[in-house]
């Protein structure tokens, strides 16, 4: 038994080993060259919450090499010397080398902080020959290691937002990644009915449902650029979008909006120059209108689907898809007569609460005052693929309360009780909400009386009966009398 304790506990202490090793090298780390063995190391802690977008790259590259006074000695930052890395015959500008070739730091950052030209300076400098490690990290990542680094000054990229920063391994360096994914919230803002977290509406058919995305401004924000989709049962009415911040349009020159090839409805594209001047957290509003030009069913709705790119020049690097969903309804009928069986040639046409008449124009629907204005669908007959007592559906519809009224009554039948209602209800997307149908039946006719003719034939009858009761009469009178004489 102790024996076997001891066998459990050390399976137990395998499998924590390996659980804490996971965790602590979910993080793929490739350096280049593959055997760097320096005394120096970067540590970069990553943002939190990074959000559900794809996996981040870090790169790291060397700028200079470099010499600490502290080499050696792995605890004690000292003082420490830059020099031109292999193959380098001058410095990023910002920067110069004396005659001992050491390089010294000339630009007009102040307070030991670069300035975004500094940055952009060293960022065309360095070459992939000058990348030492790339590190693809994962969502449940929080932080990262990179050993065996030499002594240098090394500018770090990721795909989050281009710059995590510019260092030196003096001996060892602990940066913090304040790139921080920028969340997109997209919703409905106006539609004849739509749910309160603006993720789904109903809408008839030729209306205008109204969108708004909110993308907020984050730490390290570089490259924003908003991309749209809708289905092709929404029309996008270009001149409706608007771009605002607190409710103040920005001016047209801070970003450029397209409509690239493929399947995107429209993109737009911010300028980082205008971005980097938006305070962290700040919201940015991009409101627009599009146009229901389908009918759109539970199984089939309309969508309108968005989605930020940032950081890298790829775009692949991009927040989760947030997308919202807008349908309507139909109602449909099939007839029948009295015995069951399919019925043809019965029209109907459909009114709505107001005791208006639906009426659809291409691809708009309309509500008419008079019933002859209306769109009357009759039931089949049958031929030509059609399914005998089937009426095309009155399709793209909100929610509302609806009445089908028989105008059109097959001949040599009748109605039969009160026309059917619908009600379709909002903020319900089933199939039994939104695909309602009714069975009418009609009855067969009864032959009425000719007009007149039973009221002469019943003087006739009577009087030949009268007749005759006469002659009778008379004939057994004479027969009597002869028999007396």
């Amino acid at each position: 038994m102790k024996k076997f304790s001891k066998i459990l506990a050390l399976a137990i202490a395998v499998i924590m080993a390996l659980s804490l090793s996971v965790a602590a090298f979910a993080a793929t780390i490739t350096k280049n060259p593959a055997d760097l063995t320096g005394p120096a190391s970067i540590t970069v802690n990553m943002p939190t919450p990074q959000g559900d977008a794809a996996d981040n790259v870090y790169k790291i590259y060397k700028v200079f090499d470099a010499v600490s006074a502290a080499d050696g000695d792995e605890n004690t930052p000292s003082a420490i010397t830059y020099t031109l890395v292999d193959g380098k015959t001058t410095p990023p500008a910002g920067f110069t080398v004396d005659a001992q070739g050491r390089v010294t730091y000339v630009g007009t950052g102040t307070d030991g902080q670069l300035t975004d030209a500094d940055i952009n300076n060293i960022k065309g400098y360095v070459t992939e020959n000058d990348l030492v490690a790339t590190v693809n990290t994962t969502v449940d990542d929080s932080s990262f290691t990179v050993e065996g680094l030499p002594y240098g000054y090394y500018y770090i990229t990721t795909t989050t937002g281009t710059l995590v920063t510019v260092d030196s391994t003096n001996p060892n360096a602990t940066v913090n990644d304040k790139n921080e994914v920028p969340p997109v919230d997209k919703k409905i803002t106006g539609a004849t009915s739509y749910d309160e977290d603006g993720k789904k509406a109903m809408a008839q058919v030729g209306t205008d449902v109204d969108f708004t995305a909110t993308v907020t401004k984050k730490a390290g924000a570089e490259r924003y650029s908003y991309h749209d989709t809708m289905t092709s049962g929404l029309s996008f009415k270009a001149d409706s979008l608007t771009v605002k911040v607190n409710g103040v349009d920005i001016p047209a020159s801070n970003y450029t909006v397209t409509a690239p090839a493929g399947t995107e409805t429209f993109k737009i594209d911010f300028k980082d120059s205008y971005i980097k001047t938006l305070a962290d957290e700040t919201k940015i509003d991009i409101a627009y209108t599009a146009t229901i030009t389908e009918s759109a069913l539970t199984l089939d709705p309309e969508k309108n689907t968005a989605y930020l790119s940032y950081g890298n020049e790829d775009g692949e690097n991009h927040t989760p898809p947030t997308e919202v969903e807008v349908y309507n309804a139909q109602i449909s009928v099939n007839k029948e007569n009295d015995k069951g069986e399919p019925l043809a040639g019965a029209g109907f046409v459909l009114q709505n609460a107001e005791g208006k008449y639906y009426k659809l124009n291409g691809t708009t629907v309309t509500w008419v005052d008079s019933i002859d204005d209306a769109d009357e669908h009759f039931s089949a007959d049958g031929e030509n693929g059609t399914t005998k007592g089937a009426v095309d559906p009155f399709t793209g519809i909100a929610n509302g309360t609806y009445t089908l009224i028989e105008k059109t009554v097959p001949g040599g039948y009748n109605k039969v009780g009160a026309d059917p209602t619908f009600t379709i209800a909002e903020h319900d997307y089933t199939a039994e909400n939104l695909e309602q149908s009714a069975t009418v039946e009609n009855e067969s006719g009864v032959v009425l009386p000719s007009t007149g003719g039973i009221g002469t034939t019943i003087f006739y009858i009577v009087g030949a009966v009268l007749v005759v009761g006469a002659a009778v009469v008379l004939i057994v009178k004479r027969r009597t009398a002869s028999a007396n004489a």
